[in-house]
């Protein structure tokens, strides 16, 4: 049994489809383009609004069955219902209409009058339709006639429809519609008339019943096309003032006001006979006054362009952030200083900062992760992006009287980046109640508001052709979630986060500021997985009373931990450098962080092992406890120094130690991933004694093995797409105690050259959630400690494999 359709459904679609009435107007004038005008006429006429309208009816239902309209009663209406530049031949034309009618033709009167007096038109000179065309066409409800065209024109396609639901944007404005529309060759124009209002009324109609019919209309030129739809029994009020807001809103975002060698959409609007501005120019002269700008491509390039037949392509993002120098205090004259650096991403570097942190790298041999994690990265398709940032602060000061006429720029254009495909918007990026690069939400949570949407203005380019997967949900609300839509997000958010912002941050924000936010995030982390943990092990003592002293031991270790984070943050409080303060906070936190995410790891198995098994087997995960307790006593060994009050200060020691005890805690993790370390001593033997603060050396090689574990098991990966299963992933150190010296270095796909000097910034990660403050952490805890930190030679890849201390 099929299934039986009412005709209400369209108003349904109408109103849940097309979300406001710019999107409606914006769908008319898509269609207008598909067709081929090169102008279009809007033209809003208003005499007896929606909102007066509906208190008439109103007040014509309260008068009795009896009466007749009275002049005066007329009058008064006249001033409550009627638009304010409505002409005085309209209001007396419509108190002619009315006067001494009875109530029922009243009604009738009224309605006429108003659909024929409040009206949106709008006309386009395009190819037109023929009757064929209206019925089979525009008569037909997704349409599958763009979606075929686009197939069939392929690269020289630029259509803005695909779905076929546009028409009922018109249904959104008003509830009539009336078609006047032509072909080149025919003689006569070809109508149609549809009144959505009786689906309204007759709300058990079924849609068959429903079957508006074009008809031959009035004679025209052979040469003349074009098409006028005029909408009347408008749903909401509208003023000069709603459309000049609304053409400063939207039309002048409609096409990209940032392409200037374009071919320009003519749109001639007018509210009442009086024309409206319906594009304004973005004014460059402002733009150009940027504080911090981007410019970034992500494309594809041939993996062996010297080879033709290896059609292989890899994604590459590239492009450059700037930020311009605020004016020194005792400089006379203002100077234009710019700090400039390259954006460059291929390889592991681009595929993690593209992965989806929904999956974690996959250890070991396995590629479980793999697909899910990489989706989207290749079919996103090439794109290009702009982004110009302005601090208003700075502005303020630095434009004096002119910073009103600024910022009253900067309302009309800032809010994020708009989506341009092919040329024209995509809805609803950039709006004003839209944040989809999630600017305002990272800028509270940080507390900082230098990054957010008020102050960003700028565009995203994709198209129709290239990025076939960045579809329009069928609401006009947006992307469809997609793998790619996403890939598209973290990139941009990369672009702006990481570049841009490591830049503003070097220059503006307060380093305590953001340190002490990164600080708050890790604590959160670590008292999140303390209490997962607890609540883990009374589980686990309900389901193993035998393993008490086991669990209990466990137990001790989470308080353990939750006392050495109490006591670094009260033995680091005694540094005097706020900054420095959170930061060496920070990298306590870090190691805390690990070691309980170990410990909720194991626990978690083990609970998983007992829900699977019978009560009376014992678990795999139960069996490996004992040496997972050996594992985090190493691992509370190595918190010592760096926890513990008086610890904090430089004494004799053997760095050779701190290499074999975080090693040796970390074994366990490099079996799981399949990772080969490699500890060369030169001479065999050797200790390398040097006077440092012990604590920070073990931070400074956490970071580099944790950095190294991660990046190992995602060029495993990367080479598991590439159909290569025989990676052997290696860490190596090498100590030379005659040149009081160690390197370190792994065989993954290494630093790219571009990187050299930003992964020393805070903030700069191509992790899919990094915080970016590791190697910020060994760089400053190098410096105290009067170590040399350098960088190894360049690969004969490009890339740099790795680090040199030199140990005082």
């Amino acid at each position: 049994m099929a299934f039986n359709v009412k005709a209400r459904v369209l108003l349904e679609l109408g109103a849940e489809l097309i979300g406001s009435d710019g999107i409606a107007l914006y769908e008319l004038i898509k269609n207008s383009v598909d067709a081929g005008s090169e102008s279009i006429e809007i033209r809003v006429n208003v005499a007896l609004m929606a909102s007066g309208y509906r208190v008439l009816q109103s007040k014509l239902a309260a008068l009795p069955m009896d009466a007749r309209l009275r002049g005066d009663w007329l009058e008064a209406a006249v001033r409550q219902c009627f638009e304010a530049t409505a002409s005085d031949s309209l209001r007396s034309e419509f108190i002619r209409r009315l006067e001494g009618l009875g109530l029922q033709r009243a009604v009738i009167a009224a309605e006429e009058f108003y659909r024929e007096f409040s009206f949106i038109e709008v006309e386009d000179w395009g190819c037109g339709m023929s009757m064929d065309d209206l019925r089979t066409k525009f008569l037909t409800v997704g349409t599958p006639n763009r979606h075929m065209d686009r197939q069939r024109l392929g690269a020289a396609s630029k259509l803005l429809g695909e779905k076929g639901i546009g028409r009922l944007s018109a249904m959104r404005l008003g509830l009539f519609t009336g078609v006047i529309s032509g072909v080149e060759g025919e003689h006569h124009w070809n109508t149609l008339d549809i009144d959505w209002s009786t689906l309204r009324d007759t709300p058990d109609m079924d849609l068959d019943e429903f079957s508006p019919e074009p008809e031959k209309g009035g004679e025209k030129k052979t040469s003349a096309s074009g098409t006028l739809i005029r909408i009347s029994d408008l749903q909401s009020d509208w003023s000069l003032a709603r459309v000049t807001a609304l053409a400063r809103a939207e039309f002048s975002k409609l096409q990209d006001p940032f392409e200037t060698s374009g071919v320009v959409l003519d749109i001639d609007l007018s509210f009442n006979g009086k024309k409206v501005t319906a594009v304004e120019e973005i004014d460059t002269e402002w733009l150009n006054k940027w504080h911090g700008h981007f410019k970034m491509t992500f494309g594809y390039k041939r993996v062996n362009p010297d080879d033709e037949e290896d059609l292989r392509e890899a994604p590459v993002l590239s492009g450059t952030a700037k930020f311009r120098l605020p004016k020194p205090p005792d400089a006379a004259e203002p100077l234009d200083v710019i700090d400039q650096k390259d954006i460059a991403a291929s390889g592991d570097g681009l595929y993690s900062l593209l992965a989806s942190s929904g999956y974690a790298v996959s250890g070991g041999g396995t590629s479980i992760n793999d697909a899910p994690r990489f989706a989207g990265i290749e079919t996103l398709g090439p794109f290009t992006a702009e982004g110009f940032w302005f601090n208003r602060q700075r502005a303020q000061h630095e434009l004096g009287d002119n910073y009103i006429k600024f910022k009253t720029w900067l309302e009309q254009w800032a809010g994020g980046l708009l989506v341009y495909r092919d040329g024209y918007r995509v809805y609803p990026y950039a709006a004003p109640d839209d944040d989809w690069l999630e600017l305002d939400q990272r800028a509270l949570r940080r507390k900082s508001f230098k990054l957010n949407r008020g102050q960003f203005v700028g565009y995203v380019r994709i198209t129709s052709l290239g990025n076939r997967e960045l579809r329009d949900q069928t609401n006009r609300q947006g992307l469809v979630d997609t793998p790619e839509k996403r890939a598209l997000v973290q990139c941009l958010q990369y672009v702006i986060w990481k570049e841009l912002g490591s830049l503003v941050t070097q220059h503006e924000e307060r380093m305590a500021t953001k340190s002490l936010t990164t600080v708050r995030e890790i604590e959160k982390q670590v008292t999140e997985h303390a209490k997962d943990a607890k609540v883990t092990l009374r589980e686990l003592a309900k389901r193993v009373p035998d393993e008490h002293q086991t669990v209990a031991n466990l137990r001790g270790y989470v308080e353990e931990l939750e006392a050495a984070w109490a006591a670094a943050k009260k033995t680091l409080k005694r540094q005097a450098n706020q900054a420095d303060l959170y930061l060496h906070l920070a990298g306590v936190g870090m190691l805390l962080e690990f070691v309980i995410h170990e410990l909720n790891r194991v626990t978690g198995a083990t609970l998983q092992d007992l829900q699977k098994m019978s009560d009376s087997a014992l678990p795999p995960g139960l069996k490996s406890l004992a040496r997972q307790l050996q594992t985090l006593d190493r691992r509370l060994r190595i918190l010592d120094p760096v926890s513990t009050p008086g610890r904090q200060r430089k004494e004799d020691t053997d760095v050779v130690e701190v290499l074999e005890t975080l090693l040796d805690a970390h074994e366990q993790q490099f079996e799981r991933h399949h990772i080969k370390v490699d500890l060369q001593l030169n001479p065999e033997g050797a200790r390398l004694i040097s006077k440092v603060i012990v604590g920070q050396m073990y931070q400074i090689f956490e970071n580099l093995i944790v950095n190294s574990v991660y990046w190992l098991s995602h060029h495993r990966a990367m080479r598991r797409l590439d159909g290569y299963e025989d990676f052997e992933a290696t860490i190596k150190i090498e100590v030379d105690a005659d040149a009081h010296a160690i390197t370190f270095r792994d065989n993954g796909a290494g630093i790219e050259w571009a990187d050299r000097e930003k992964i020393f910034e805070p903030f700069f990660s191509k992790k899919p959630s990094g915080r970016g403050i590791g190697l910020y952490i060994v760089r400053s805890l190098c410096k105290e400690n009067a170590i040399t930190l350098s960088l190894l030679e360049r690969t004969a890849a490009g890339t740099i494999s790795g680090f040199k201390f030199e140990m005082p």
